[in-house]
């Protein structure tokens, strides 16, 4: 071997191999940088890596069998006896000081690329790190494959165009979110920083290494586009560029931006091409406007008003334009999550129409990331089958990954299917892309009410800014009386409580109400709780069988299942099963005797349409809690 090893080295092949590899390494290095720059086609980085590869034995075979002599190029003389091992010269001390320069980069190349690593989950159910939604020290760190897209300011000559400077921004950022292997911060955490502001500030509070800003000024039928890229380390423009054209070509600027970033994003970051909109086709200016008013109002749904006028712009949006995707699929969505009895519509109509907006959205474009979020809510939410709304959940997921919003609506599916790892990971990474969004940090926090994970809880209500204290306080109340020890739930009952009889304007009647209220709640949880002869109050509330499933759940424990199944099945001819069941399909006080989930009735509810195959799905995910058991036998 040794012998073997000196005529290697005395015919040059480990300095050929050496050369070989470093050479190769770069010529790769300048070959996937060129590769977009150019517009090449993808194939051009795998044929030169197989064309290097099919090259390095051959230049071993040349290396062996020849050797560059003053004479030139000669055949290598064989030597009679020991080849001796010859000391390394300086040519050998530079290629292995090179070798070890590119396996460090090749190894880097390997181990830092997309660091948006799932959470990881313990045995136990619980999150193996820090609990997910105490933003200020569980937040992913910066990754340089991250970018928010700023509020884009508003130029017009009169100031009022800053509804459509947002929504130029927001329809860069959903292009963005399609980007497999880039962290997007969400608009509602984005859009928190408007005019002038500190970058390094942005950066650290979003957790982003690059912005996108610029700005709109919109005149008439003329439109013009500034946007740069900037690096928010030390404020270094990574590309910019103006587009001046007519509103007919609004569309065509937003690609030609997205395609500029990806080149930009490509070279210097190393993230894979995404795609822009999810249609080229041209869109009427005036429905754009109105979807872009939409958004701008959807934005601020919490006032009520808001929230109409945005479901009126997107429904004018769709009838100025019915071939706009993306305008059925804002009105489907804004139809479904809103209480449409407040502006004098059914909510049972209003439920009709989103659906058939959001199927409209999918017949134009199959690949709208929104239609099918809308619709993993829809069918796990309104009109129960939980294979679909699964299906359309994950399939929004992936075609916007970094979308908030697909992650946020998978995660409310998940939650009803039973798989509580996975709908930690879809709200951790919904919660990482939108730090400064309260919504899903609320929504999360209800879920956790209902599962064993008060600890999490607290730090998750801690975490909200702008959650409101009774909200809190009736959280904490709720969860201690699922999953707490009983010293907890009646110091939450006791804060709750509290909470209440501060509330009203401090007049006789305001008083007697807050009063009747602390009764109320304090009836259900000493049925809960195990205090006999409680629950009066509560069986007077629901004795027309109308309530929610803590209703319905106290009435079984005082022993009155009738009433108590009555409500259930109340619950799913409104539409309203899976959001009413999230108390009793959880292990912990508010489940069902045993005896009620034995009722014949109650197996009749779980043979209503959609029931029975969310019972299979529930326990393909381990869970059992609230599902029927085997009858009694008749006697």
């Amino acid at each position: 071997m040794n012998q073997l090893f000196a005529e290697l080295r005395r015919r040059n092949v480990f300095r050929v191999a050496a050369a070989y590899l470093v050479v190769g390494w770069i010529v790769m290095q300048v070959v996937s940088v060129m590769t977009p720059a150019l517009e090449l086609p993808d194939w051009v980085d795998g044929f030169f890596a197989i064309l290097l590869m099919v090259g390095l034995p051959i230049a071993l075979l040349l290396a062996w069998a020849f050797e560059m002599t003053p004479a030139g190029v000669q055949k290598t003389k064989a030597v009679d006896g020991d080849v001796e091992m010859r000391p390394l010269g300086s040519t050998d001390f530079v290629l292995i000081g090179l070798m070890v320069i590119v396996l460090g980069g090749i190894g880097f190349q390997m181990f830092s690329g997309n660091s948006n690593v799932p959470v990881t989950i313990a045995d136990n159910g619980e999150l193996a790190t820090t609990p997910i939604t105490d933003i200020e020290t569980i937040q992913a760190p910066v990754i340089e494959a991250s970018i928010a897209v700023l509020p884009f300011a508003d130029f017009s000559q009169d100031g009022d165009q800053q509804y459509f400077s947002d929504g130029i921004s927001e329809e860069l950022l959903n292009a963005l979110a399609q980007f497999p292997d880039l962290r997007v911060t969400a608009r509602t955490s984005a859009f928190s920083f408007r005019g002038e502001v500190d970058l390094r500030e942005v950066g650290e509070a979003l957790g982003v290494a690059h912005v996108l800003e610029g700005s709109v000024r919109h005149s008439g039928d003329r439109i013009r586009i500034t946007a740069q890229l900037i690096r928010v380390s030390d404020g270094f423009h990574l590309w910019s560029e103006t587009y001046e054209r007519t509103m007919t070509d609004v569309f065509e600027i937003q690609d030609e931006i997205v395609t500029e970033l990806s080149r930009v994003l490509q070279v210097r970051l190393g993230v894979g091409a995404g795609s822009g909109r999810a249609s080229s086709r041209d869109i009427d200016p005036l429905a754009y406007e109105q979807y872009l008013r939409g958004l701008s109002l959807w934005a601020d749904r919490n006032d009520r008003q808001n929230r109409w006028n945005a479901v009126q712009s997107f429904a004018r949006s769709t009838e100025i334009d019915p071939g706009f995707s993306d305008a059925w699929a804002s009105y489907g969505v804004s139809l479904i999550a809103s209480n449409l009895t407040d502006f004098e519509l059914p909510q049972e109509e209003g439920n009709r129409l989103g659906f058939e907006a959001l199927t409209r959205a999918l017949e134009l474009d199959p690949d709208n990331a929104r239609a099918h979020a809308g619709l993993a809510v829809h069918y796990s939410q309104m009109n129960l089958n939980i294979d679909l709304a699964l299906e359309h959940g994950l399939r929004a997921r992936e075609i916007a990954p970094n979308a908030a919003y697909s992650n946020y609506f998978l995660a409310v599916t998940l939650f009803i299917s039973g798989d509580v790892p996975g709908m930690l990971r879809a709200y951790d990474r919904a919660l990482s892309i939108d730090r400064l969004n309260d919504l899903p940090v609320q929504q999360f926090a209800v879920n956790l009410a209902r599962l064993d994970r008060l600890a999490t809880l607290r730090s998750t209500l801690n975490a909200c800014q702008h959650c409101d204290d009774g909200y809190r306080e009736f959280l904490l109340r709720t969860a201690t009386l699922q999953s707490g020890t009983e010293a907890e739930a009646r110091a939450a009952l006791a804060d709750f409580s509290r909470f209440v009889m501060d509330r009203g304007d401090g007049t006789p009647q305001s008083i007697e109400q807050n009063e009747a209220n602390v009764l109320w709640i304090t009836d259900i949880a000493e049925v809960l709780l195990g205090t006999p002869n409680r629950g009066q109050i509560a069986a007077s509330r629901t004795a027309d069988g109308q309530g929610d499933a803590e209703d319905a759940t106290v009435l079984a424990h005082m022993g009155n299942d009738e009433l108590a199944i009555d409500i259930l099945f109340n619950l799913h001819q409104a539409g309203r099963t899976p959001d009413g069941l999230d108390y009793i399909i959880y292990e912990g006080r508010h489940e069902l005797p045993d005896r009620t989930l034995r009722h014949p009735r109650y197996h009749e509810f779980w043979q209503l349409p959609g029931m029975a195959r969310l019972a299979e799905v529930r326990r393909a995910n381990g869970q059992t809690a609230g599902l029927p058991l085997p009858m009694e036998p008749a006697e």
